[in-house]
């Protein structure tokens, strides 16, 4: 019989991450389990990336995962592979190469598209891997919601299930109500038959989008154009900015929106994208839930007021809630840093 090699693709701000570093941090208990989670790293964005960029084929990377299965004295049944960023790809076809060696499942999260879109937004300010979706404003952002084809779910699906089959396709449902009580990380285990044991430790969270203010604040900011490690720096100290502004406006509440997301789309908005969306969602829903609607959580209300995107109008506030700060956490850390090789300079000379 086959190994099972189950590939967990997203989609993004689905508590991906969490799931990631769920499986990461209990590679032993997955192991006694029977399911191995390779290569020792989080997220396998970077063996994905050389599938399909040719640096490595789907035969090798088998042959590597069958080896490291059979270095291991257990039963492995299972592979684990997850990278989000496969759902962004038009065609996975590749990773069908896959079922020549594998028994392949492929895992894909959906999330409601317009509250997917509001969260998608913050990330991108967040973490600025693409200029053009980075600094732009929501509505401009907004308008280049076709280019994120893969939420186009019942579209997508086909796809997963003309590479996989239909038979191997797994949907799960990022929505409160259609969660089991741990959440999002232990819907993703029940998809795939894994009962944790009280040897696994707890699930943690992972990349929270940052508030509408520093996020507005960040938008405003050339992080992209900074080397990686500096950028890393400063996107810390944003983290620490967001912390403290929760904290003092009494805001550890994230926002009114569902899956703490804030509210950012105005409703007539709302409503009109997720009819764009309506036809493909009941086709999906009536496939594989056997139902007319996808989502069950109804629309916010009209009256539920936004939140705004907004920085103190006043220079002088603006200076003192977010440049200052900015600029002391940077400080500080530069300030570690420097004791850290200090310290580690100190402790050489002594040997």
């Amino acid at each position: 019989m086959k190994h099972s090699l189950i590939f967990h693709i997203g989609a993004h701000r689905t508590a991906t991450s969490a799931v990631q570093q769920y499986l990461h941090d209990n590679i032993p208990a997955l192991k006694q389990l029977g399911f191995l989670y390779p290569f020792m790293t989080r997220r396998h964005v970077h063996m994905i990336n050389q599938l399909f960029n040719g640096a490595r084929s789907p035969q090798q990377v088998s042959a590597d995962l069958m080896e490291r299965i059979k270095a291991h004295d257990m039963d492995l049944h299972s592979v684990v592979l997850s990278d989000e960023d496969i759902c962004m790809r038009q065609d996975i076809s590749l990773l069908a190469e896959f079922r020549n060696k594998f028994s392949v499942k492929v895992v894909f999260s959906l999330r409601r598209q317009d509250l997917w879109l509001e969260s998608w937004y913050l990330q991108n300010i967040k973490w600025q891997w693409n200029p053009r979706l980075s600094h732009c404003t929501l509505q401009e952002f907004l308008r280049m919601r076709e280019e994120f084809h893969w939420i186009h779910y019942d579209r997508y699906v086909r796809h997963l299930e003309k590479v996989f089959g239909r038979e191997n396709v797994i949907l799960t449902l990022y929505e409160p109500g259609q969660m089991p009580p741990g959440g999002a990380v232990q819907m993703f285990c029940d998809s795939i038959g894994l009962q944790p044991t009280a040897d696994f430790s707890s699930p943690a969270r992972v990349n929270p989008s940052f508030s509408p203010q520093v996020s507005e604040f960040m938008r405003c900011l050339p992080l992209d154009a900074a080397p990686e490690k500096y950028r890393a720096m400063l996107t810390a100290a944003c983290a620490e900015i967001d912390s403290q502004t929760r904290l003092q406006q009494g805001a550890a509440q994230e926002g009114q929106g569902k899956q703490g997301t804030p509210l950012l789309i105005p409703h007539g908005q709302r409503r009109g994208i997720m009819a764009k969306y309506a036809r493909g969602n009941r086709a999906l829903a009536r496939r594989y839930f056997d139902r007319e609607t996808l989502f069950l959580d109804p629309l916010p209300d009209p009256a539920t007021p936004l939140t705004e995107m907004g920085l103190p109008g006043d220079s002088y506030q603006l200076m003192a809630e977010y440049v200052a700060p900015l600029l002391q956490a940077m400080i500080t850390r530069r300030r570690k840093e420097t004791g850290r090789k200090k310290a580690s300079r100190s402790s050489r000379s002594a040997r």
